[in-house]
């Protein structure tokens, strides 16, 4: 693959009860994706903003999100003078993606989707909201619990985050949540009248 280092770190990577082995961690993109790696190995060339090519990787789960492993025998490559690949900028953005396509590719990191809440369930102190694109539907997780009151069945939501699998399927881990505004206007219309009527 070819891709721009947008993150680059240093961290560690629990690989059991006792072992504890010290990694290089980012992001790197291209026109289609953005995708979290982890290496084993510090290579030259994992700098950020870089234009790598990487040959003899493996997309594995890291906490049910697809993750980029790169080995000790990868080649990783620096492509001098960018050969024309996208800046930064214009790869840090999310990319809009169907919910089938998310789901058919077993997940996705920092995107877009849209679509309708056709099922809210509530057990015990936690709901479960279901969110349909007419491609497929995913659970819909909410960082911010306060926009969650606000949403409810058959609103236009638009999700920013990551799509992850999840016990019962997947879910769209949302950063952020945008409702449609004539779908809370109209929530709230409904509240307003059933406290005075």
């Amino acid at each position: 693959m070819v891709g721009r280092i947008l993150e680059v770190s240093q961290g560690a990577l629990q690989a059991n009860e006792a072992d504890t082995k010290n990694i290089v961690q980012g992001i790197i993109a291209d026109e289609t994706t953005k995708l979290p790696f982890v290496s084993g190995k510090d290579y030259e060339a994992f700098v950020k903003n870089a234009v790598v090519h990487i040959d003899n990787a493996s997309v594995k789960r890291l906490n049910g999100l697809p993750t980029l492993y790169i080995g000790n025998g990868t080649n990783v490559d620096v492509i001098e003078g960018d050969g024309g690949f996208p800046s930064s900028a214009a790869l840090q953005k999310p990319k809009k993606r169907t919910i089938g396509d998310v789901v058919g590719c077993e997940g996705a990191f920092d995107v877009i989707v849209e679509g309708n809440i056709v099922s809210i369930t509530a057990e015990q102190d936690t709901r479960a909201m279901v969110l349909d694109d007419g491609t497929g539907a995913v659970f819909l997780v909410l960082r911010d619990k306060e926009k969650e009151a606000h949403i409810s069945f058959g609103m236009a939501v638009k999700a920013r985050g990551n799509v992850v699998a999840a016990e019962k399927g997947y879910a769209v881990i949302a950063e952020d949540v945008r409702i449609s505004s004539e779908a809370f206007v109209i929530t709230e219309m409904k509240k307003f009248l059933c406290k005075y009527t």
